[in-house]
């Protein structure tokens, strides 16, 4: 079991615009919702510039021809990111590496409302 944790309201903004449930007290927890593509539109994050960050997850899916990769990721500190599941954007190189069901390291820069993913490692 996950432990729950009161969260702030910028950070309780930024989980709802990804699906999260946001309680403002103790609740039971519940699975992560994959957010868009590479979409953050809606956060505070969207008004800032770029910022990048290093994360670490499960690789739960590749799609090619949209051109994601869904991580279901742990806190991602450079860019104020909470655990979650979101499908990136990604470069043709992410999409060739990355593999479902494999535990990577990945390299991540957010443009506004766009997150991409620029390099996998197997972790």
């Amino acid at each position: 079991m996950k432990p729950v944790l009161i969260l702030s309201a910028g950070l309780a903004l930024a989980l709802a615009a990804c699906g999260q449930k946001t309680d403002t007290a103790p609740a039971e927890p519940t699975s992560a919702a994959a957010a868009p593509a590479g979409e953050m539109s809606g956060t505070p994050m969207a008004a800032m510039g770029e910022m990048s960050g290093t994360g670490a997850g499960a690789v739960t899916a590749v799609d090619p021809a949209a051109g994601t990769v869904t991580i279901d990721h742990g806190p991602i500190p450079g860019v104020n990111w909470p655990a979650m599941t979101m499908a990136f954007t990604a470069t043709p190189t992410v999409l060739q590496k990355a593999k479902v069901g494999e535990q990577v390291e990945f390299d991540v820069t957010v443009k506004g409302p766009a997150a991409q993913v620029t390099d996998i490692r197997p972790h």
